[in-house]
């Protein structure tokens, strides 16, 4: 008599065989997912620098032109452009950064300084996540 069906062991082989390759592969999955979350906020950090530097083009009396001959850092008094004020300002939109990330952004600035004839601009986290909740 012929039956067409698994044995216990050939079922439980080739649940631990996928058990196995699962085991395998499930690190270098949640690697792939950390690094694709680390290179989105990195592009929402180069869209708020964008915004920043188009808010100092825009705002050449509060930000003198770079130092000419000095070559140590200049900090200006106020450039640290929030990112609160970037948006109400219309230098970010919300469609441009997700509403979690902008929320998680909030408190976080770009500090503005300048060296030999270049504006240098900084993302400062500020990791203030309780305003999100």
């Amino acid at each position: 008599m012929q039956k067409n069906a698994f044995t216990l062991v050939e079922l439980l082989g080739t649940i631990i065989l996928l058990s196995i390759i699962a085991l395998i592969a499930l690190p270098s999955i949640i690697g792939l997912l950390n690094s694709s979350q680390d290179e989105i906020d990195e592009s929402y950090k180069n869209i708020v620098i964008t915004a920043a530097r188009n808010y100092v083009n825009d705002n050449m009396d509060s930000f003198p032109k770079a130092l000419e001959s000095a070559t140590a850092d200049k900090e200006y008094p106020n450039g640290n452009l929030e990112v609160q004020m970037l948006l109400d300002e219309g230098y970010i939109t919300d469609s441009s950064i997700n509403e979690e990330k902008t929320c998680e952004m909030m408190n976080d600035y770009i500090k503005v300084t300048s060296d030999y004839k270049k504006y240098k601009f900084t993302y400062q986290e500020v990791g203030d996540e309780d305003i999100c909740d």
